[in-house]
């Protein structure tokens, strides 16, 4: 699995991924692990992604042990785990970070 994040603010952010052991996604596809590290982060990088300072992004990861628990009604949902490949936590229009892998089954 591969978790990318773009919660720049979080404690477990890296280069735009995550390196939390485990991950929630609550029903409203909201990530309940992010803690918000004061001092960190800042720009939402989105708006860089296509411009000449585009961030240092971490190379990808099999997360082999990443516990990735979710309560969303997903079709990568089972039995309240995510069978995905990958997935990406994003932020919301109320900075909520939120998983953008989600797909009504």
């Amino acid at each position: 699995m591969d978790l990318r994040c773009r919660k720049t603010n979080c404690v477990f952010n890296h280069k735009l991924t995550c390196t939390a052991k485990s991950v929630k996604i609550s029903d409203k596809t909201v990530c309940t692990d992010y803690i918000h590290e004061k001092g960190k982060g800042g720009a939402d990088f989105s708006k860089m992604i296509f411009t000449k300072n585009t961030p240092e992004i971490a190379d990808y990861k099999h997360l082999k042990d990443m516990c990735l628990k979710c309560d969303a009604k997903c079709l990568f949902n089972r039995d309240c785990h995510c069978i995905a490949n990958g997935i990406t936590v994003n932020m919301s229009s109320n900075d909520t970070p939120k998983c953008m892998t989600f797909m009504k089954p």
